[in-house]
């Protein structure tokens, strides 16, 4: 069988907002947009990165609002959020289509979100691997930042699907050069799903390399319209198409053609 990654940002390509905006920072007592500006304004004063940024303070608001801050807590965040229409269901429907053509689907996500909340969706077990934001919970209570992932960040965990080489803790062997008939997936067997701006790079690697580069939009939002129509005009995208996962919606027939064509 061939195999081929489905790669997916979460965040507004699987679920409308940042999943931290739907419970967890209304139960913070702070509206989003307060939230999120004070991540700016912090980022910009101190120079720091707004990812860390934002991982930072949402442990201070937790803290604040007497939140345990456990992976346990951040998993059941993660299985009150909204998703889009037909994304409960669509992993196995894709997956179940690429048995019947004779095609391993490996579904991947790279997300700038909370991991242990995306391990709370009813999807999770679907997924090979989550690449995204996550903590270091000591025994003393301290909590500490194990992984960041901004959108430059999510690059490398294309190339280490590509190369087959998924332990973060191995530094060498996603930089290292890997022989054509050694390569885990190439990148003309890839689909990256993403919803903006910040997906751009990821986008730009799977489409320079063969593969299909999918921006998912909002109807409803004009704002995320535009911005995926002129991602496609300015070509740094292949396909802008409304975030509706059904079968037989425009999403679906898109990715049924790609693998098809393989």
């Amino acid at each position: 069988m061939k195999k081929i990654a489905f790669c997916y940002d979460f965040d507004g390509t699987l679920s409308s907002g940042n999943m931290q905006e739907q419970n967890l920072l209304p139960d913070c007592n702070i509206t989003p947009e307060t939230f999120w500006s004070e991540v700016i304004e912090t980022s910009k004063n101190i120079k720091a990165d707004p990812v860390l940024m934002y991982m930072h303070l949402l442990l201070e608001k937790m803290k604040n609002a007497k939140i345990p801050i456990t992976p346990e807590t951040f998993n059941q965040y993660g299985q009150k959020l909204k998703l889009f229409k037909g994304v409960d269901t669509w992993f196995d429907r894709m997956s179940a289509f690429g048995v019947s053509n004779n095609i391993e689907i490996e579904h991947y996500i790279i997300s700038a979100g909370i991991t242990e909340m995306i391990y709370g969706c009813s999807f999770s077990k679907a997924i090979k691997q989550i690449y995204a934001c996550s903590y270091y919970y000591r025994e003393n209570g301290v909590v500490w930042p194990k992984l960041s992932v901004n959108f430059t960040a999510k690059t490398q965990f294309l190339y280490r699907i590509h190369k087959g080489t998924f332990e973060m803790s191995d530094q060498h062997s996603v930089n290292a050069k890997v022989e054509e008939e050694n390569i885990n997936i190439p990148f003309n067997h890839m689909v990256f799903f993403g919803d903006g701006e910040t997906d751009i790079p990821s986008f730009r690697i799977v489409s320079g390399g063969g593969g299909c580069s999918v921006c998912v939009y909002d109807p409803l939002k004009e704002k995320s319209k535009k911005i995926a129509n002129q991602l496609v005009q300015d070509q740094r995208v292949q396909h802008a198409v409304k975030n509706d996962y059904s079968e037989g919606e425009e999403l679906d027939t898109v990715i049924k053609n790609f693998i098809l064509s393989l």
